[in-house]
């Protein structure tokens, strides 16, 4: 089974750990006020220099 960890990177400087899931990585672009929630959709958005980095485990 291929594993990853990911984490929040801004202009592709790391802003978080690595992180075990998308989901605990999206928390903390939310904590950090990297993300954006649209009440009409229900959904965050991350901002534009903001993206969540993957990377695969051996």
């Amino acid at each position: 089974m291929t594993r990853y960890r990911y984490r929040v990177t801004v202009f592709n400087n790391p802003r978080s750990e690595w992180r075990d899931t998308y989901e605990q990585a999206k928390d903390d672009a939310i904590a950090a006020g990297l993300a954006s929630y649209d009440e009409s959709l229900g959904e965050y958005f991350i901002a534009v220099p903001v993206s969540i980095e993957k990377q695969k485990l051996s």
